[in-house]
């Protein structure tokens, strides 16, 4: 995001002004969450609340957003709280869980022709909505959850994996946070190494790649950009032109996937702000912001309506590769087969 903010101010900002990223850590505690949102809200008068990342920090920012009228933009999960008209004044460009959910599980049946697919979740929102939306996925196609389960009260993934493992599923969507979830991949490649381990977007592809590394083989990751490596795609160029420039600021800085989808949605919200009437207001980014069709971003499009708020539907798959790397895939047939 900074990388972002600083390439456009560095080309004259949006209508004469400079953006400015107010960064607040809350450390994953809700009580100093809170007081970060009512400081950026009452104290800094932002104009836009940006980001958030984690299901709880995503849910309670989309709330103090409602209750003070505050722009919310650019989340990095797709709750379904946030897709919706109800979401006002949010936007998005990710697809919420039931798009991911159904592009993950429909392409799985229509490209292997297996259909027992489980569900391992956490014990949270964002786990509770995946399994909500595998269900309807599955139902569209006129079939149900093969078997669910999710970690003991310890966060222990050993009981889950033997419960999931003994209804003998094809594939199993997994949708915990990166610990978990790499710990039950560990527990289900001990057992059996060919059933179909698909992770949702949430998860960091490539921390949990070096994390798991051959163990980790075949494990199928959606996202919601494209593959943040490709220099073809004139969006990367741009992404990694703004990185180098921002390493003189910040020498750690490095290209990633929830870096690539940050930089997207700050450059959706510049291109917004720079459609909207000067000088900017919520109200009137958010009527700009419904007329915006198929905008190409370079290699990226994205829409929004009144009734619709994740300005994209696109989900991209990748899988882990020998040495703890990610590849792209077109298809489920091209997975990598696990070796124990």
């Amino acid at each position: 995001m900074s990388a972002a903010v600083a390439d456009i101010n560095r080309s004259g900002g949006v209508h004469g002004r400079t953006l400015r990223i107010l960064a607040l850590d809350d450390a994953g505690n809700s009580r100093q969450r809170q007081a970060n949102l009512a400081e950026l809200t009452e104290k800094e008068k932002v104009f836009a609340l940006f980001g958030a990342f984690g299901p709880l920090g995503t849910r309670e920012t989309l709330l103090h957003a409602q209750r003070t009228s505050t722009l919310f933009f650019g989340s990095s999960t797709g709750l379904r709280g946030l897709s919706t008209p109800q979401a006002l004044p949010a936007f998005s460009i990710r697809p919420d869980v039931g798009g991911e959910a159904e592009t993950l599980v429909h392409r799985f049946i229509d490209e292997t022709g297996k259909n027992r697919i489980s569900v391992f979740y956490g014990d949270d929102v964002h786990g509770a909505e995946y399994l909500d939306a595998v269900r309807s996925a599955l139902e569209k196609k006129r079939l149900t959850v093969h078997s669910f389960a999710s970690p003991d009260e310890n966060s222990d993934t050993k009981t889950a994996a033997q419960r999931l493992l003994s209804s003998k599923p094809d594939a199993i969507v997994i949708s915990a946070p990166p610990e978990i979830t790499a710990n039950f991949i560990r527990n289900i490649r001990e057992n059996d190494g060919t059933i179909v381990l698909l992770v949702v977007s949430h998860a960091d592809p490539i921390a949990l790649a070096d994390t798991l590394m051959n163990r980790g083989l075949g494990v199928v990751l959606s996202q919601a950009v494209p593959f943040p490596y490709y220099r073809r795609i004139p969006a990367v160029n741009a992404y990694a032109a703004a990185v180098d420039a921002f390493k003189k600021e910040d020498p750690t800085i490095e290209m990633d996937f929830p870096g690539f989808e940050a930089y997207l949605n700050v450059r959706a919200f510049a291109h917004i702000l720079r459609q909207s009437p000067s000088p900017p207001a919520p109200p009137t980014f958010i009527q700009t912001a419904y007329k915006q069709f198929e905008v190409d971003l370079g290699g990226f499009r994205f829409s929004f309506s009144e009734n619709r708020h994740a300005g994209s539907e696109e989900i991209y798959l990748i899988q882990i590769a020998p040495g703890g790397f990610v590849s792209p895939i077109r298809s489920f047939s091209e997975l990598y087969a696990f070796h124990p």
